[in-house]
């Protein structure tokens, strides 16, 4: 019984070195890594020139994303400036009609007036006949 939970352990613990040196030892080169192999003028000048390719396209990319990031709030901020024109013209109506119902109403009250007073003097005329 003794014999089995001591082999039992020590298995466990080879297995745990084992598994332990897999993790920390570094994985061998690859024979094609490119900075192993010295390059020629030419390649290096090639990769120079392909990185700056690649650096224009990336820098030209964000400058369009950027432009096109201003011109959506431009246009944001325009629409939003005519919103507020029209709201404001929208207010200044509905208060042009508002005061026109209100000379309306009030030209209609001194008319009823008007009527009512005729009809009293004429009230008094016949009463004075």
């Amino acid at each position: 019984m003794k014999n089995l939970l001591f082999s039992t352990a020590l298995f466990a613990a080879l297995g745990t070195a084992t598994l332990a040196s897999a993790q920390t030892t570094p994985m061998p080169a690859p024979a094609t890594d490119p900075v192993a192999v010295p390059l020629t003028p030419e390649q290096q000048a090639q990769r120079a020139a392909d990185a700056k390719a690649a650096y224009d396209q990336q820098k030209q990319q964000t400058n369009a994303s950027q432009q096109a990031a201003r011109d959506t709030r431009s246009a944001m901020s325009d629409s939003k400036t005519q919103m507020r024109a029209q709201k404001k013209q929208m207010r200044a109506q509905k208060d042009q009609l508002k005061a026109q119902r209100k000379t309306e109403k009030e030209n209609a009250a001194r008319e009823k007036a008007a009527r009512v007073q005729m009809k009293e003097e004429k009230k008094r005329a016949k009463a004075m006949k």
